[in-house]
């Protein structure tokens, strides 16, 4: 996977629906339309899972860097950060980066690239240089939620058929947003990405089922957890309701598997470039994972 990393200013204030995030993955469908029109109407309108992630606009200046959600004042100083999972579209976009033309505009700004770093990260390394996590900290820096079902919560969550025979209502497969820090919901989300897209697989079912049977649990909120919620436009109706917040999580001794545990941390670094849960191309999910302990090095 390749992560470029911009670096810009913007010329004009830029007013925000509620999040810079969908500005961000509007400036990426724009770098891909002017190499490959064609591919970014396929981006854009297909179904199968995106190929890309992002960030949305962190202003910088004096202090710390913030995550911008409604107003960048003129000539601020911003970074934002797209990683690719597909070679011939980190070509594409690159491409459309250094090509001179047409000024690149977010939203109705006009913004001027001062530099562009470019990385590559091998799915191997995650892997290679995992080691049995026990304890850890993810902080979720920008909203963050997951879609999840009736039917997903059967399977993942199963209920005994209650007293007397009474049947459970017939579940539906509408898909909700569910803005908490579920651990089987973020694992699995991880899962789906690396399943997709890396070149390293490992048995998906048997950690899948680990996971199920709470082998990653929740240890407790250090300072509680917020939630936000989201227009991509002023005008409209539809919204997302996503959480941020510092979150502590746990592997337990009596569910303690070796293998299963070093897969996580490969996991949870892959989610630092690849976001987790819903939204990911446009900069929700945004996380830093802080490993506090680890079981047996060897």
């Amino acid at each position: 996977m390749m992560v470029v990393g911009l670096k810009f200013y913007v010329r004009e204030p830029v007013v925000f629906g509620s999040f810079s995030g969908f500005a961000s993955r509007g400036l990426f469908y724009e770098l891909v339309r002017r190499v490959d029109e064609g591919r970014a109407e396929e981006l854009h309108s297909s179904k199968r899972l995106s190929p890309f992630s992002s960030t949305p606009v962190i202003q910088l200046g004096p202090g710390r860097a913030r995550v911008v959600y409604r107003v960048l004042p003129q000539n601020a100083l911003c970074t934002l950060q797209f990683t690719l999972f597909d070679g011939e579209l980190a070509k594409a976009v690159l491409k459309s980066i250094l090509q001179e033309g047409e000024p690149l505009r977010l939203l109705n700004s006009e913004i001027r690239i001062v530099d562009v770093s470019v990385s590559q990260e091998e799915y191997s390394g995650l892997l290679d240089g995992a080691r049995p996590v026990k304890r850890f900290t993810m902080r979720f820096l920008t909203p963050t939620f997951f879609r999840f079902s009736p039917l997903m919560a059967s399977l993942t969550f199963p209920s005994k058929r209650p007293a007397g025979g009474v049947s459970q209502p017939r579940l539906k497969g509408a898909k909700r947003f569910h803005p908490v820090p579920e651990p089987v919901l973020m694992m699995r989300s991880l899962v789906r990405l690396w399943r997709a897209f890396s070149d390293r697989p490992f048995n998906y079912s048997d950690y899948l089922s680990w996971i199920s049977s709470m082998g990653v649990s929740l240890a407790g909120y250090p300072d509680g957890i917020r939630t936000r919620r989201l227009y991509e436009h002023v005008t409209t109706r539809k919204f997302v309701v996503g959480f941020v917040g510092r979150v502590n999580f746990s592997i337990p001794e009596d569910l303690y598997m070796k293998r299963w545990a070093k897969i996580t941390d490969a996991l949870l670094k892959f989610a630092e470039y690849s976001n987790v849960g819903g939204g990911r191309t446009a900069g929700f999910g945004v996380v830093r994972y802080q490993p506090r302990d680890y079981y047996e090095a060897s």
